[in-house]
């Protein structure tokens, strides 16, 4: 069954995947994959659309829109609201729009135990705040405008597992707050991962099979730590009740009015999600960007592809702008 969707309602919670393809592909030549993948899926239908950038297919709808397709020469972009489809959903979104064959390294975390029950998990996450709130992160002082996100990539040599990225990010983090006369403490990392393997070509249902892992004071962790810590951390317990009782309606209303109201505080310094090494023949190019929910709303993404590594840095429009958020993105690069 699938999880109910209880989350911060500020949020658009899309997802991203913009494909730099070997030859180029036009709206039209997706349309049939696309209308038969939302038949499958029981998705409503929507027609491919030209497009330049991720931009364009950042905003959500009031639908909301499930998932988004637009191309524009040799790129092709994906966008998905996160209730339908994972990061690796996306990967399999490719595969179905006859894009692939398109699959990743990643591997789910297996059997863990996780943070306790909601009102466990809840009471535990507001003692964080109130005695060792996460880090925050000083943006620049003129963002771009009071809505949407705005998006920064770049490519680097080399694979990069997670525990690095993690391990770099918490580092820029410090720099970052120390150039502004801040000190960063408690800084809080969640993780993006899967509950399973990556969907295969033959699987027949694209879902949302993602966890979260969340690592706290990672300014104090060595690499080896943080590779010892994201093989033992809990999974988190989501900001929902399991099973619907008769006052299930009642608790997803309470909680999602919860996250507007704390979503801030009880977020983490950063998300960091990678899709792993991904085997893609007609792809030269992937770039994956998370969501920004709770917390500072700011995400690193990574993929690699073809022995380079594609990073990325999503943030709130309201408080980031480009140039800060690549002056960020810069840092965790130089610390890799």
């Amino acid at each position: 069954m699938t999880r109910p969707w209880v989350a911060d309602p500020r949020i658009g919670w899309r997802i991203l995947l913009t494909a730099t393809l070997t030859e180029s592909v036009t709206p039209e030549a997706l349309a049939a994959p696309l209308a038969a993948l939302c038949d499958a899926q029981g998705w409503p239908r929507v027609a491919p659309a030209p497009v330049a950038g991720p931009h364009a297919l950042l905003a959500d709808s009031p639908a909301p829109l499930l998932v988004g397709v637009g191309s524009g020469g040799r790129e092709v972009v994906l966008s998905a609201h996160h209730s339908a489809v994972d990061g690796l959903g996306l990967l399999a979104v490719l595969d179905r729009l006859g894009l692939g064959p398109a699959t990743s390294s990643a591997r789910g975390v297996g059997d863990r135990t996780t943070t306790g029950g909601l009102a466990r998990t809840v009471a535990r996450r507001l003692g964080e705040v109130a005695l060792r709130p996460p880090s925050g992160v000083v943006p620049p002082d003129r963002p771009v405008r009071d809505h949407g996100d705005v998006l920064v990539s770049a490519t680097v040599p080399g694979s990069h597992r997670t525990p690095a990225l993690v391990h770099a990010a918490a580092r820029a983090v410090v720099r970052h707050q120390a150039e502004r006369g801040r000190t960063a403490r408690h800084v809080a990392i969640a993780i993006g991962a899967a509950r399973e393997p990556a969907a295969g070509a033959g699987d027949d249902r694209i879902e949302d099979r993602s966890v979260l892992l969340r690592l706290r004071d990672v300014e104090r962790l060595d690499l080896d730590a943080i590779r010892a810590a994201i093989r033992t951390a809990p999974l988190q317990t989501p900001p929902a009740p399991t099973g619907q009782q008769p006052w299930s309606p009642v608790l997803e209303r309470a909680a999602t009015a919860g996250l507007r109201l704390l979503g801030p505080r009880l977020g983490s310094t950063l998300l960091v999600s990678h899709l792993g090494e991904v085997t893609a023949p007609a792809v030269e190019r992937l770039a994956f960007h998370p969501v920004t929910a709770g917390g500072t709303g700011l995400s690193l993404g990574a993929a690699g592809l073809g022995g380079r590594t594609v990073l990325t840095l999503r943030g709130r429009a309201a408080t980031w702008n480009d140039d800060g958020l690549e002056q960020l993105l810069e840092a965790v690069i130089s610390l890799l």
